[in-house]
């Protein structure tokens, strides 16, 4: 704190000083002057001291008159928090000049903004702020210097340099600043130095938006040139992770194009020297375009020898300019790709039941049946005929094997006594014993509540009320459990989802229930919506509504497509790629890139095909056939029966995964094979500067956007307003204190013993 102190006068009437002091003085010189007509006949040399002790009373008096009030204004001032940030990543060693040679890269050339000049900028902040210096470094920040309270907390002597590389392979400007960032706070600055290029998870825009209403601003520096060098690049390969071994593999390339128009040029997909599919085109240097590819999966080459699992295949994607002008390319770092690709045998399998078609339904039908890992049947309870063999009791699994092949049952507003017995016994066993999904979603006929009683009452999650359902439209909030669970979330951003639900169109009626124990509440419209419960070796969602379609309004399936899929995926039986009677193993995903690690799953039967849920087995990861880890797989909280474990950041390459059933137990014949895939640089897909995220980013936040060539200049001055300053006014009227009037007493007590004495009485 640095305290500054300022003293003024006012008075109580409101009056200025300045006049109040010269009519104080006039009338002390009136009287003065006054006074002298007493003396004219006094020869002491002490004569006109009483004249000069009147006057004083009367200028003394006057001001009191005017009620004179002395005003201490004390601030103390605390220095602004300014994070500078510094994107540290591989697009940060580009050039934007076309001598590569002698140019500087975007990295020196903040290095140059921060250390270099008569007054560095850096120190030029750290004289009027509590400075902070991180280097954002791929999904990591790292901090390099700080400076704090005028330097009494400082971790050195100012930098002259960074001294780390910038080769990060990925930008994250969403985690890392909200890292460096920690608690956003009024009086708060952040400084981003980047070219902009964000190419991972997250949300930049939504973390600005958010930091606006805490009084933080983000105040972006832009490096890079705008004007796209000569180059093609591959910027993104949209394909699924798995095909069926007799479909064709298809998907869809995203290139981009900034030669000169003209030049011959070639897209492919080739696999161990065999080209699968290949496009010719001309350059245009018109930007981004699409290349949609397909081919039959048969055409792949057989896995390598010495491979043990089948399923695996990986393919090479290539653009590149041809002819004499090809070396007219900024860089071929962004020119290719590894693809892996796991062909399966079986889809997963959903199993959609109502007591009536419903938009809910129908919609999560279409959402499943569209999705390619996903095989939907949907049956609607159909009273066509009067013996009650409706479509239900005609289409529903003829057979207990039938049913436990699936991997989740959707249960809309069905009536129980539609069922025959050995169908609930069938659904409860996939539940409890098999570890499958059941998602619950009620109605307006309250068929579902008939659930609650007899064999199948183990599967409700809630107690239903005697009031069956309120038809007040609410909006659906997630609870503080519910933020938890990613199968939840709606947007990119975790701090932006919770915000996100509330106004998502409301619902016109959800039903009136009451959790049970155990039982976790995940939203709420007024009262709990979705709840969550284990149930044996399964789990059960209920939802209190059916109309979450409503969030379709005109933006489709952006909402409710998204949660489905989310749902769907987290409450069915894991799945798994190898599946044997006792073990079976499967991984969180099918495609991996260098650092990412992989969630391994092992389920565990015992002879009798029921879950083993007290098992403690293991799983090793072998890459090139020798083991570089050994893992303890944890259970499942969400799934009795299930373990998971997470591997170490995995490097290039195929590695395989071999499982025991316990500590001292041999490993599984079976082994499943992990593929990491080099998908090239996704840094240099794209060389210029993102200016569009760069601006959006500062103005959500209530900042300013600068280029590299501005910012020693502008910073400083737009950083000026962010120190925070505590004021503390103290004020000592004067008027009724008796030392003014005690002054005043004695100047005329003096004066009249002068007067006694010059014999004036």
């Amino acid at each position: 704190m640095n305290p500054i102190t300022e003293t003024t006068l006012r008075f109580t009437g409101g009056y200025p000083p300045l006049p109040v002091i010269v009519i104080a003085l006039v009338l002390a010189i009136a009287m003065w002057f006054l006074y002298r007509r007493e003396l004219k006949f006094v020869s002491s040399r002490f004569a006109k001291l009483p004249a000069l002790l009147r006057s004083l009373a009367v200028f003394i008096l006057v001001l009191a008159l005017a009620g004179p009030v002395l005003r201490h204004v004390t601030t103390l001032r605390q220095l602004g928090r300014v994070v500078i940030a510094v994107d540290s990543s591989a697009s940060m060693q580009l050039s934007d000049d076309s001598d590569e040679k002698s140019a500087k890269t975007r990295f020196q050339r903040a290095e140059d903004l921060l250390f270099k000049g008569t007054t560095p900028l850096l120190k030029k902040l750290a004289a009027t702020q509590d400075v902070e210096l991180v280097a954002l470094r791929g999904n990591n920040t790292q901090r390099l210097w700080w400076h704090r309270q005028n330097g009494k907390d400082t971790s050195g002597e100012l930098p002259t340099a960074f001294e780390l590389p910038a080769k990060t392979p990925i930008t994250n400007l969403d985690q890392t600043l909200r890292t460096a960032l920690g608690p956003a706070t009024a009086g708060t600055a952040l400084v981003v130095l980047t070219d902009g290029q964000h190419n991972t998870t997250g949300s930049p825009e939504e973390f600005s938006t958010a930091l606006k209403a805490s009084g933080t601003s983000i105040f972006t520096i832009g490096f890079g040139t705008e004007v796209p060098p000569a180059d093609l690049s591959l910027l993104e390969v949209n394909a699924p992770e798995s095909v069926f071994s007799k479909e064709n593999f298809q998907g869809r390339l995203s290139i981009n194009d900034s030669m000169p128009a003209g030049i011959p040029a070639t897209v492919r997909i080739e696999s161990q020297g065999k080209v699968l599919w290949k496009k010719d085109f001309n350059t245009d240097g018109k930007g981004e375009k699409t290349f949609d590819f397909l081919f039959p999966v048969a055409e792949l080459p057989p896995p390598a020898p010495g491979q043990r699992d089948k399923t695996l295949r990986s393919v090479n994607i290539q653009v590149a300019a041809s002819g004499d002008r090809a070396s007219l390319e900024k860089t071929r770092s962004n020119n290719a790709r590894e693809l892996a690709i796991h062909l399966l045998e079986k889809k997963r399998k959903v199993l959609i039941v109502d007591g009536r078609p419903r938009w809910e339904t129908r919609y999560i039908h279409n959402h499943f049946d569209r999705d390619e890992r996903w095989q939907a049947t949907l049956i609607f309870d159909d009273l066509a005929d009067d013996a009650g063999k409706g479509s239900l009791q005609r289409d529903f699994p003829k057979t207990r094997d039938d049913l436990l092949s699936y991997d989740l049952v959707i249960l809309g507003d069905a009536a129980v006594n539609r069922f025959k017995a050995e169908n609930l016994d069938w659904l409860v066993e996939f539940v409890e014993k098999r570890g499958g999904g059941l998602i619950m979603i009620d109605g307006q006929r309250g068929k579902l509540h008939e659930w609650a009683n007899g064999k199948t009452a183990s599967l409700i999650p809630v107690r239903f009320g005697t009031t069956r359902i309120k038809n007040q439209a609410s909006n659906i909030e997630l609870t503080t459990d519910g933020q938890r669970f990613d199968a939840l979330r709606l947007s990119d951003s975790p701090s932006a989802n919770a915000t996100l639900w509330p106004t998502l169109p409301k619902v016109n009626w959800h039903s009136a229930i009451e959790p049970l124990p155990a039982a976790i509440t995940l939203a709420k419209a007024q009262q709990p919506t979705i709840v969550f419960r284990q149930v044996g070796a399964g789990a059960v969602l209920y939802l209190g509504t059916d109309e979450l379609w409503r969030w379709r309004f005109q933006v489709a399936d952006l909402y409710h497509q998204r949660l489905w899929m989310q749902l769907g995926a987290w409450i069915a039986a894991p799945p798994f790629q190898i599946d044997q009677k006792k073990i079976a193993v499967g991984t969180d995903r099918l495609r991996y890139s260098p650092g990412e690690t992989s969630e391994i799953r092992v389920r565990v039967r015992n002879d009798k095909g029921d879950m083993v849920t007290d098992a403690q087995p293991r799983a090793y990861l072998l890459h090139d056939g020798n083991d570089v880890a050994t893992l303890q797989l944890e259970p499942d909280p969400t799934h009795p029966g299930i373990y998971r474990a997470l591997t170490p950041p995995l490097k290039a390459g195929t590695y395989e995964i071999a499982v025991a059933e316990g500590p001292s137990a041999p490993r599984s014949d079976a082994r499943l094979s992990l593929h990491v895939s080099d998908l090239g640089n996704p840094e240099w897909a794209t060389l210029t500067m993102n200016r569009p995220l760069l601006e959006t980013m500062a103005q959500n936040s209530g900042g300013r956007f600068l280029r590299e060539e501005q910012a020693a200049t502008d910073l400083p001055n737009l950083l000026q307003n962010m120190d925070r300053k505590q004021v503390i006014t103290k004020e000592t009227i004067l008027w009724s204190s008796w030392w003014w009037f005690g002054a005043a007493i004695l100047l005329l007590t003096i004066e009249w013993l002068m007067r006694k004495r010059l014999k004036l009485v």
